[in-house]
């Protein structure tokens, strides 16, 4: 999978290699970290290649992502930039190289040549029974691979379905916690599939398990011709429960059941419609089990002059009349039921982005920070339901239109979040989320209030910060550079001096000469 923001490095990787050549049978490209993620939900990439700067999803972030989907999908990284924090990251996720742009194609060649090698070696190997069940699911729903071709293929202890029975596809749909580390999240799914293949089911319905993506779990289980849906919704609230039982915490859950089939070639059809089934938690709750139907929901459309209507209200009418404007919307989007919830996500996302840009003069994607502007779209996402979403906005619209404590409130906020950064930057843990858990607000409204307040993003003021509390440590002629480096809350020394050259024009031993001079 190829991913890159520059349509001409895109094409050219994709038309212009013989990847057949070198082993490569399928590649596909996108043009963002969000539309790659959408991209490797439908086919499981073996190899990600991709840009490290993109707008809303870096490339870093992108192969944690994938990592988690697909933890041996090999990784190499492009870019026109030297970046050593980025480089340092690509170090830990295991990657594979890292490509400077242009590209020089006997590199690539050479590269792509090896890592098929290895990646063809490590399919040999001997896998255990878990994965070898994910791997069948994954192909008969994501190649649409027949699934009398892995009857033939393995023993009945392994694939214990059969051709000669009915069957059903469930969807779960995971819902992840905001405070999911994305090495947890790999541990947890081991630990579900080990528990659906390792444990008693209590349930005389045979199944196979896998995750399709970072987020379904897909189970296809025999039926029998008897089977009413009853017994269906039984089977999957055992599941749910068994699931729900090991979340820790760490997700909510919700079902979607396909219709019965005889045939073993059409489980991609049934996963898809299982899939829309349980997206209906969006305006129903999670925690439920839902079927598959026929009839369509009807689409929401926005009336065109939606958004200069929100402006519009936005400068003139008082707070609870733009909560009403919100419900109002709410309830029309919830009464049409679209099944395209990504569009409402976004019809939301503008609506805050608006209401950020009238109230606070501060616009996600102008805000100088490319880790700020990523914000918006990830608290977006977090919210699971429509009713969610929702009180996202009035929340933020109720914190913005206080017009009578703004001033007085926003600065003794602004001294808190100040307070607070004084007293934590020297852990590598301080991050835009702590802050604003600290707080209490969310991260979009906090990036906003401090942009406004300051005239500078919180990062830049935490890196200018840690810069002058290390002049004040260079003064220590004992003190090395890494102590230096973790006592200001980094972890890596040439990042740090390279931050430092930034920000004063001399490295930190260059600084630190001159004071020794100057003294």
């Amino acid at each position: 999978m190829i991913v890159d923001d520059e349509e001409t490095t895109r094409d050219s990787l994709m038309e212009l290699v013989p990847w057949s050549d070198w082993g490569i049978t399928e590649a596909h490209s996108a043009e963002n970290g969000i539309a790659a993620l959408a991209l490797a939900e439908k086919f499981k990439p073996s190899i990600l290649l991709t840009d490290i700067r993109m707008p809303k999803m870096n490339g870093i972030e992108l192969a944690q992502r994938v990592r988690s989907l697909y933890p041996e999908c090999e990784i190499v990284f492009l870019s026109g930039f030297s970046d050593k924090e980025y480089l340092k990251s690509a170090i830990q996720l295991h990657a594979v190289d890292y490509l400077d742009k242009p590209v020089d194609m006997e590199q690539l060649k050479t590269l792509f040549t090896a890592v098929v090698k290895k990646i063809v070696h490590a399919a040999n190997k001997t896998v255990d029974i878990q994965y070898r069940r994910e791997e069948m699911v994954v192909d008969v729903i994501c190649n649409k691979t027949d699934l009398s071709v892995w009857m033939d293929r393995v023993d009945s202890s392994t694939l214990p379905l059969t051709n000669a029975e009915l069957y059903r596809v469930y969807t779960f749909l995971f819902n992840w916690s905001s405070t999911a580390a994305e090495d947890e999240k790999t541990l947890m799914k081991q630990r579900i599939l080990h528990l659906l293949n390792h444990t008693p089911a209590d349930s005389d319905l045979s199944y196979i398990a896998g995750f399709v993506g970072d987020r379904r779990l897909a189970i296809i289980a025999n039926d029998d011709d008897e089977s009413q849906p009853e017994r269906a919704e039984t089977f999957a609230r055992h599941l749910l429960n068994r699931l729900q039982e090991a979340a820790q915490g760490a997700y909510t859950l919700t079902a979607g059941c396909s219709n019965q089939t005889a045939r073993t070639d059409e489980f991609s059809v049934l996963y898809k419609d299982a899939s829309e089934a349980a997206k209906r938690q969006f305006y129903s709750g999670t925690n439920r089990i839902y079927f598959s139907h026929s009839a369509a929901p009807a689409g929401y459309e926005p009336d065109k002059s939606a958004y200069t209507r929100f402006k519009k209200i936005l400068r003139s009418d008082p707070p609870e009349s733009i909560i009403a404007y919100v419900n109002q919307m709410t309830e029309a989007i919830a009464a049409a039921g679209d099944p395209d919830t990504n569009k409402i996500r976004n019809l939301y996302f503008n609506y805050l982005r608006i209401l950020f840009e009238v109230t606070m003069q501060w616009d996600a994607a102008d805000s100088g920070d490319e880790q700020e502007a990523t914000y918006m779209w990830r608290e977006v996402d977090t919210r699971i339901t429509l009713n969610e979403l929702a009180e996202f906005l009035r929340s933020n619209i109720e914190m913005t239109m206080q017009k009578s404590e703004t001033k007085a409130g926003g600065i003794e906020k602004v001294d808190e979040i100040k307070k607070y950064i004084a007293s934590h930057y020297d852990s590598n843990q301080l991050s835009i989320q702590t802050i604003a858990e600290h707080t209490f607000l969310s991260q979009t409204y906090l990036c906003a209030l401090f942009k406004k307040s300051t005239g500078r993003t919180i990062n830049e003021f935490i890196t200018e910060l840690r810069i002058e509390k290390a002049k004040g440590l260079l003064q220590d002629r004992n003190k090395k550079l890494y102590d230096i480096t973790t006592e200001i809350g980094l972890t890596d020394t040439n990042y740090f001096s390279t931050l430092f050259k930034k920000y004063t024009g001399s490295t930190p031993s260059e600084y630190r000469m001159k004071l020794l001079y100057e003294s």
